[in-house]
C-alpha cells in the first residue's frame, strides 16, 4: 500500500465523561480506550503521530516515549490538531486520522478504508445510525461519492433526515492534505477549524472523496460519556467471549462474564456465571471457574475448581481446589 501514516485525535477536553482523567485514558475492559485504536493502527501505519492538548502530560506517561507526540495547545479544532502533526509526517502516502476514543474500529477496517482510499483525494468512514441527531451528514452525488459532510446546526430539514454520519475517521492523500489544510478557515459559530470543510474544498476542485461504510454502526461512534463507555465495553467483553468460546472455552452465560482484554483461558475450562476475570490472568486448560470468582492477574493451573474466590496476582497450582470464599492476595 506504500507509505502509511496515522494521526491519532486524544487533544479534546471529554468533557461529557466528567472526570479528571483524559477521556482516552479511561479504562475499558483492562486498557485505556486510545490503546484500542493505537494497536489497531500500528499494525498497518509506519509512522504514527498522537495530537495531545488536555492532559497531554497524563496521556505521554501512560503511553510512554515509544510513540511521537504533537501538542495542540489551544483545541481549536480537529483541522488544526492535524495540522500540529503535519511537521511530523512524510511528505506523502496515505494518512489515516483516527480519533482516540473509538475502540471498536478495528484493523480489518482500517485495512478496508485504505484500499478505499488508494485513488481519492480524501475517503470519509461513515455509518449509518437509527437515530443521527448531532452527527454530520453525509451528502453525496449521483454517483455516490461525497459531495459534502453538513453539521447538524447547518442541515435543512431534508438533511437531517438523512441517517448516514460522518464517523470521525478519515484517510487522506498526503499531498492533497498538505495543500488544502492550511487553507481552512475558522469561520464558523465556535471559530474552530473543522476538518469536515476540507471535503466540500476538495471537491470544488474537481477530486475524488469516496466513502467507506462501517456496516455495524455501533463500531465505527466513539465513546463521548460513561454511557457509551459501557456500552462499548459490553460489546468488547461479548468479542473476547465468543472468541474464547471458539478456542475450546465452555462460558455459560456471557452476559454476566466480564473478561478483560488480556486474559488467556486454556481449552475444556467451564468459566459459571457471574465472574469478572481481569487483564493479565492466565487460567490453565480443564478448570471449573465460579459461579462468583474474581481473578486480577491471577494464574490458574490445569485442572483447577474455584468458586466463590477472590484470587489477585496469586498463583494455584495444578490439580487444587479451593474452598468457596477463599481470599489469595500479594504477601
Amino acid at each position: 500500500m506504500g507509505t502509511i501514516s496515522a494521526v491519532i485525535l486524544a487533544a479534546g477536553e471529554g468533557k461529557r465523561m466528567k472526570s479528571a482523567l483524559p477521556k482516552v485514558l479511561h479504562p475499558c475492559c483492562g486498557r485505556p480506550l486510545i490503546d484500542y485504536i493505537l494497536r489497531s493502527a500500528s499494525a498497518l501505519a509506519n509512522n504514527i503521530v498522537i495530537v495531545v492538548g488536555h492532559g497531554a502530560l497524563q496521556v505521554k506517561e501512560l503511553l510512554g516515549d515509544q510513540w511521537r507526540y504533537a501538542l495542540q495547545k489551544e483545541l481549536l479544532g480537529t483541522g488544526h490538531a492535524v495540522l500540529q502533526a503535519l511537521p511530523l509526517l512524510p511528505q506523502e502516502g496515505q494518512l489515516l486520522v483516527l480519533c482516540g476514543d473509538t475502540p471498536l474500529i478495528d484493523e480489518s477496517m482500517l485495512k478496508e478504508l485504505l484500499i478505499t482510499g488508494r485513488r481519492s483525494a480524501a475517503t470519509v468512514a461513515t455509518t449509518v445510525v437509527p437515530n443521527p441527531s448531532g452527527y454530520g451528514r453525509i451528502i453525496r452525488d449521483s454517483l455516490g461519492l461525497i459531495n459534502m459532510i453538513v453539521e447538524e446546526r447547518d442541515a435543512t430539514d431534508a438533511e437531517k433526515a438523512i441517517c448516514e454520519i460522518n464517523s470521525g475517521t478519515y484517510c487522506f492523500d498526503l499531498q492533497q492534505l498538505r495543500r488544502y489544510l492550511p487553507l481552512l478557515s475558522n469561520n464558523n459559530a465556535q471559530h474552530e477549524y473543522y476538518l469536515t470543510d476540507l471535503v466540500a474544498m476538495m471537491r470544488a476542485d474537481g477530486l475524488q472523496v469516496n466513502a467507506y461504510l462501517i456496516e455495524d454502526y455501533r463500531k465505527g461512534l466513539g465513546v463521548n460519556d460513561r454511557i457509551q463507555l459501557a456500552e462499548a465495553a459490553a460489546l468488547i467483553r461479548s468479542e473476547i467471549a465468543h472468541k474464547l468460546m471458539q478456542e475450546g472455552v465452555t462460558i455459560e452465560d456471557p452476559a454476566s462474564t466480564w473478561i478483560d482484554s488480556g486474559v488467556a483461558v486454556g481449552p475444556d475450562t467451564i468459566i459459571r456465571p457471574n465472574c469478572v476475570i481481569e487483564s493479565g490472568t492466565i487460567i490453565g486448560s480443564a478448570c471449573s471457574i465460579g459461579p462468583g470468582v474474581h481473578l486480577k492477574k491471577a494464574v490458574i493451573g490445569e485442572r483447577v475448581s474455584i468458586s466463590y474466590t477472590v484470587v489477585e496476582a496469586g498463583v494455584v497450582n495444578n490439580d487444587a481446589e479451593l474452598k468457596p470464599f477463599t481470599l489469595i492476595t500479594p504477601d
